[in-house]
């Protein structure tokens, strides 16, 4: 969710003269429609994308968000996207199809949180029972597909969700952001080496099976507008489960677009 900081320096930068402010920003609150008319204004882009400083002002979040209307726009005026094998490179007709995949504002929201979690990479430690008396400690990366899977096994199935959809995510970020292997190579290691095939059906599995997870988790713990969030992301995860590949097209045109110069210094830090 954008922050009100957010939404002030959007009525900043493009209402410069508007003065009830505060009241814009309630507005833009109450108001997707009006919300999203701004997310896309060609000012906002300009802005963050050509001018440092300004990303100082707002948060990861409001960058990415921006940059996923705009990829939605550009592909909406493309006839074709580009599909990239790990140096391999391949026009596809299917931008319209691509496009209509970003229309569902769940998922672009879905996609801008996956992008934000990927600015730094978090190490775990945590104590495991070998047996009676005997602890070890177990320590993993939320950047490390086979320790989080083996981690997933020491769960029971109700507390699985969040790991099965951060294993989905690292699939679906790296097959998007870093399709290039060597780059990839410089910044982890856990994850180097996996190809397209094995990303893409872990992806897919692990994006259903956390959808089924999160049907598991007790609901009567959350509040009202926290089952109705959890359910609008169990529908993007299948979502995402039945349209992998399409779901990888917009993160590879931003990569590609408009983070290509600065990637390794955006994500994936420690």
């Amino acid at each position: 969710m954008l922050s009100d900081g957010d939404l002030l320096f959007m009525v900043r930068v493009l209402m410069p003269g508007y003065r009830e402010r505060q009241r814009m920003v309630r507005t833009l609150r109450e108001d997707e429609d009006i919300l999203e008319a701004m997310l896309a204004d060609e000012k906002l882009f300009r802005i963050l994308s050509n001018d440092p400083q300004f990303l100082l002002q707002v948060s990861a979040h409001l960058f990415f968000t921006v940059l996923l209307n705009r990829v939605k726009m550009e592909l909406q005026a493309r006839s074709y996207t580009i599909e990239n094998d790990f140096g391999a490179h391949a026009l596809v007709f299917d931008s319209a199809a691509v496009a209509g995949f970003l229309e569902d504002r769940a998922v672009r929201n879905y996609l801008a949180d996956m992008l934000v979690s990927f600015v730094r990479i978090n190490s775990y430690t945590i104590p495991v029972r070998v047996r009676k008396g005997i602890w070890r400690k177990y320590r993993f990366s939320d950047y490390d597909i086979e320790t989080l899977m083996r981690y997933s096994e020491l769960l029971s199935r109700e507390q699985r969700f969040p790991s099965y959809k951060r294993i989905a995510d690292i699939c679906l970020f790296t097959r998007g952001i870093f399709h290039d292997q060597t780059q990839l190579k410089r910044l982890s290691g856990a994850i180097a080496g996996k190809g397209k095939q094995e990303l893409e059906n872990y992806g897919r599995y692990f994006y259903r099976a956390a959808a089924e997870y999160a049907e598991l988790m007790e609901h009567q713990s959350l509040t009202a507008e926290e089952r109705r969030r959890l359910q609008e992301i169990i529908e993007v995860l299948l979502q995402l489960s039945e349209h992998f590949a399409k779901a990888v097209k917009p993160l590879t045109f931003m990569a590609n677009h408009y983070l290509e110069p600065f990637k390794e210094e955006l994500f994936l830090q420690h």
